[in-house]
């Protein structure tokens, strides 16, 4: 059975990948693609001195040892790919649309809105600062309450820029014991539901209570 998880209450020549850490980012500051990698982000915002990205992006769920690695290739923002090591394997966390209707079409800035596109349109433009943006939908999200309320409807859609969410709570499984990383990261619901921490490497998980 799935869970509906909460945080907290292609191109033929790549370019060079530009390693980024994780936090999301919801209007980032102009940053320089640079050529070649930097020191590597991690999840939990540690650096490691050691990790390197691949030259090219990496095949999916091919094997890595960087832990909590993220790795950005970008040589136009629309054809570009955020890719994390993960428990061991490779994942594509966000991939820029890719489509001929979509050239030249993503802004040169994270943070800038396309011109003469369609909120739904489905264009996707990743940038160097890791972070993926596209037209979303904020979806209501349930009160924190033990009294039923009605969630708010969902409200138009809005061009945003952010980096994606902790690989634990997006991929793999979340069940009692399962692998995690990084120790510490939370996920599910914040109350009145499921819930879990990585701890030393396996789910912990909870029902967490509704307030009074």
């Amino acid at each position: 059975m799935g869970v509906l998880l909460f945080l907290g209450c292609a191109s033929p020549r790549p370019a060079p990948p530009v390693e980024s850490p994780a936090p999301p980012v919801q209007q980032p500051a102009p940053a320089d693609a640079g050529t070649g990698p930097v020191d590597a982000g991690t999840e939990d915002g540690g650096t490691s001195q050691s990790a390197v990205c691949p030259s090219e992006p990496p095949i999916e769920l091919s094997s890595c040892t960087q832990h909590g690695l993220r790795c950005t290739y970008v040589e136009r923002p629309e054809c570009g790919t955020i890719s994390e090591c993960y428990l061991g394997q490779w994942y594509a966390r966000a991939r820029g649309s890719c489509s001929p209707q979509f050239e030249g079409v993503c802004p040169a800035k994270a943070g800038e809105v396309p011109a003469d596109v369609s909120p739904r349109s489905g264009i996707v433009c990743i940038y160097p600062e890791g972070v993926a943006c596209s037209y979303r939908v904020e979806r209501g999200q349930p009160e924190c309450s033990g009294v039923a309320r009605a969630l708010p409807l969902p409200s138009a859609p809005s061009y945003r820029c952010e980096a994606p969410g902790p690989a634990a709570c997006v991929l793999g499984g979340f069940k009692q014991g399962g692998p995690c990383e990084p120790d510490g990261v939370s996920c599910g619901a914040a109350c009145c539901g499921l819930g879990g921490v990585c701890v030393q490497g396996e789910w912990q998980l909870e029902m967490r209570p509704c307030p009074p």
